[in-house]
């Protein structure tokens, strides 16, 4: 699975998700909603398993989600400790 490169995600409401992934390491993740500014925020990402890790920088926290694989440029991710319900978003390139 290739990580690196940009990949795309909405939701059925009009929410927006672009997540940048480099080769070395670092990310951007962006997010608008509708009828919203949205955010931005970037850092440096890993992975354990398969488990996607996205340390934002500074004080910023992290962000960590099961990255599931449908193909090469698909992918779900559902954040770690959320709710059942939880659909997660479905990545693509």
């Amino acid at each position: 699975q290739l990580l690196p490169g940009r990949w795309h995600a909405s939701r059925p409401d009009g929410s927006k998700f672009t997540l940048k992934l480099t080769e070395d390491g670092e990310f951007s993740w962006k997010f608008s909603g509708p009828q919203q500014k949205g955010d931005e925020f970037e850092g440096t990402y890993t992975t354990d398993g398969p488990v996607l890790i996205l340390q934002r920088a500074g004080n910023g926290g992290a962000l960590a989600g099961v990255a599931t694989f449908a193909a090469d440029d698909q992918f779900n991710f559902k954040m770690v400790g959320g709710p059942p319900e939880d659909k997660g978003l479905d990545f693509s390139k």
